[in-house]
């Protein structure tokens, strides 16, 4: 796939998220010819909106190395979904739908599964800040609040012992983790209702501030380093000796190659080029609150409610919850209120409720993103299913899309994310 210094290689990607756009970025960096190709692009007068890469909690967490699918979760899924607070909720006619997720995710859970996932993962968030800093430095206009450090937050001694002991294991794939007693908490945030035992901060975790406006930065220099974007809805995709060509609208874009990065619509896409990806649809949410500055200082999460608290210049937001709902249902705004309440009783003190947002996010079953070919046709590369790291791996993930496509090895092995890994195994 090494392309010679007298030509471009000519490269559609679908999905103009954080990972779509990062990955053009890195691209038109190497020297290709890029078409992003999305309906509602974060072009100047186009609204974002709706974007999952709009509403996340807006921080880049490098201590997030542990998938989703914990052991022991099968025991803890059923009073998850009996409570109307609990941080899981789905809809009982998708579960035929759900079948193949929910079985892989619960094959993810088991203790033989774990070392590997945890060991994939940490060998993304050591390489980080080489995929995103290059990016960042790029877009340039874009508040990032780094050196603070986000809190997790324990509510038992229990709770906090199992902490411990996952927090040796990110010392142990580079992840820095300082345990807080409570009245280092209480010292760093005195808003903080006492519902809390002690915590650990992440001081490699930092705040993108408006994760819209650095979307709005990365195409805008997607732009000017001569990409174009097609603002249509990805259709038909077929593989022709001369390239790759996609139905967007009006419009047949032909490439010699194609990124796959539509987030949770990758999965209906991948069917189109033959493959099936195992991946479903969360809906994730959040609620935002005017913001009193000093009120709370640093992303703050209780880890059994799943949602991080997090301070922005313009609002204070509570992002978060698994709500597996698939792309056809209306916002449920039980979701919203548990949120709300949860995070009104984290802080008593928050102010107005300010906006409310519900989005749709990738999810694997074993937390870990597709990045790799496609089995059906080598030239087509997905890099999508970050799930809640969207905004975390987006960059490194595009450095790794370019690397594949430019013939390069790559920054780290890829093979644990292909998209055609087992995801269902015994051991």
């Amino acid at each position: 796939m090494q392309v010679n210094d007298s030509s471009k290689l000519t490269v559609a990607v679908i999905g103009g998220g954080v990972v779509g756009l990062s990955t053009a970025l890195w691209l038109l960096r190497k020297g290709c010819d890029v078409t992003v190709i999305d309906p509602t692009p974060p072009l100047p007068g186009v609204s974002f909106r709706n974007a999952a890469s709009f509403g996340n909690a807006s921080t880049v967490a490098p201590s997030g190395i542990f998938p989703s699918a914990s052991p022991g979760i099968l025991r803890d899924v059923p009073s998850m979904l009996l409570r109307h607070d609990g941080p899981l909720t789905l809809y009982w006619r998708d579960l035929l739908d759900l079948a193949p997720w929910l079985t892989a995710f619960l094959s993810a859970s088991l203790r033989s599964r774990q070392d590997g996932i945890i060991s994939a993962l940490s060998s993304l968030m050591r390489v980080l800040e080489d995929g995103n800093a290059p990016l960042m430095d790029e877009v340039g206009n874009v508040r990032f609040v780094k050196g603070k450090g986000s809190i997790h937050l324990y509510r038992s001694e229990a709770e906090a012992a199992r902490a411990k002991k996952s927090n040796e294991r990110r010392r142990a794939e580079g992840v820095e983790a300082t345990y807080l007693t409570r009245d280092d908490i209480a010292g760093m945030e005195p808003n903080l209702a006492p519902g809390y035992v002690g915590g650990t901060i992440f001081p490699g975790c930092y705040i993108i501030d408006s994760p819209e406006e650095y979307c709005r930065g990365l195409a805008q220099n997607v732009i000017k380093r001569g990409g174009r974007f097609v603002q249509a809805k990805a259709g038909n995709i077929t593989s022709t000796a001369d390239g790759v060509r996609v139905e967007a609208g009006s419009e047949t874009v032909v490439a010699q190659r194609l990124v796959v990065s539509a987030g949770a619509w990758s999965r209906a896409i991948s069917k189109t080029v033959g493959d099936r990806l195992n991946m479903n649809t969360e809906r994730g949410y959040h609620v935002a609150f005017n913001n009193t500055e000093g009120l709370i200082n640093h992303p703050l999460m209780y880890l059994s409610d799943a949602f991080f608290l997090t301070p922005l210049s313009h609002q204070i937001r509570a992002a978060g919850t698994v709500d597996l709902g698939g792309l056809d249902k209306k916002p449920n705004p039980s979701r919203l209120k548990v949120l709300e309440d949860k995070a009104r009783k984290m802080v008593p003190a928050l102010g107005e409720r300010q906006d409310t947002w519900m989005g749709f996010r990738p999810s694997t079953p074993d937390s870990m993103p597709f990045i790799g070919p496609s089995k059906k046709d080598p030239r087509i590369v997905y890099a999508c299913g970050h799930g809640h790291l969207g905004l975390t791996l987006g960059g490194i993930t595009g450095k790794l899309v370019s690397e594949v496509l430019m013939g390069e090895k790559t920054s780290v092995d890829i093979t644990p994310f292909s998209p055609s890994r087992a995801l269902f195994r015994l051991s």
